[in-house]
C-alpha cells in the first residue's frame, strides 16, 4: 500500500518484485519516499511497474524505537484516510512527520500525538474541541472542558462532561496540531502530566472510533 501525493492512497502488486531488479531497485522498502510508475486498471489492486527511492530515512531504519513510531504514524495515515483521496497536505504531513523522527528520536510519542491529530483533522475525523459536543456552544480559547471520547467531543458540565479532563494547556496544543501548526506543536515540550493526559483521551478517542488495535499501538501503556 502506498501513499501518493496525486492519487492518495493506493494498493498495488508488484508482479515479479523479488526477481526483478531493474524495474525495483531495493525501492519497496517501508518508511522511504517513492517515485513509482502505477497501472490503474479497473479493481481496487493497481499494478506496481517501476519503483525508485528518491529520500530515504536512514536514522528511523536503524533505530527499533524510531521504527514502531514511524509504524505507528503510517498505520493511523491507512485506516483514518480513505482511499485514493489524494490530499497534499498529508502528503507533505507524513515526508515531514518522518524527516522529524529521522533527526530525533521520539521516545514519549509528543510528536507522533501531534502528528495523529493533524492525521485525523485532515481525513475528517478529528475530535471537536473547540465547540460543546451537546449544546454547540463555543468553549471559550484560555479554559479547561471535560472531553468524551465517545462523543468525540468536548461536554459542559451541565450537559454531562465526560471522563477526561483537558486543562486549557493540553486543549490549547490539542487545537493547534489539528491546524498548519502541528510541526511546531511536534517540536514543543510537554509537561509530562499534560502529554499524558493528553495521550489517554486521544488513545481512548481512536480506541472507539478507529479501533482499539490502532490506539495501543500509536499509544502503547
Amino acid at each position: 500500500t502506498f501513499f501518493t501525493a496525486d492519487l492518495g492512497k493506493v494498493g498495488a502488486i508488484a508482479r515479479g518484485a523479488k526477481g526483478s531488479r531493474r524495474r525495483f531497485p531495493g525501492a519497496l522498502e517501508p518508511y522511504a519516499l517513492i517515485r513509482i510508475e502505477l497501472e490503474l486498471g479497473g479493481t481496487e489492486l493497481a499494478t506496481l511497474k517501476r519503483a525508485e527511492i528518491v529520500q530515504s530515512f536512514g536514522q528511523v531504519l536503524l533505530d527499533l524505537g524510531r521504527m514502531e513510531v514511524a509504524g505507528a504514524a503510517l498505520a493511523l495515515v491507512r485506516e483514518a484516510h480513505g482511499q485514493r483521496v489524494p490530499d497534499a497536505q498529508l502528503f507533505m504531513g507524513c515526508v515531514q512527520f518522518l524527516t522529524l523522527l529521522d533527526h530525533a528520536p521520539d521516545p514519549t510519542r509528543a510528536a507522533l500525538l501531534a502528528f495523529a491529530m493533524r492525521t485525523l483533522a485532515l481525513s475528517g475525523v478529528a475530535p471537536r474541541l473547540s465547540v460543546c459536543g451537546r449544546s454547540n456552544e463555543p468553549v471559550p480559547a484560555g479554559k479547561a472542558a471535560y472531553f468524551d471520547p465517545a462523543l468525540g467531543a468536548v461536554v459542559g458540565r451541565r450537559f454531562g462532561g465526560g471522563p477526561f479532563l483537558l486543562s486549557a494547556e493540553m486543549r490549547q496544543k490539542l487545537v493547534e496540531a489539528q491546524g498548519d501548526g502541528w510541526l511546531d506543536v511536534a517540536r514543543s515540550t510537554w509537561e509530562p502530566e499534560v502529554l499524558n493526559g493528553a495521550r489517554c483521551a486521544l488513545a481512548a478517542f481512536i480506541a472507539g472510533h478507529l479501533s482499539a488495535e490502532l490506539a495501543s499501538r500509536l499509544f502503547p501503556g
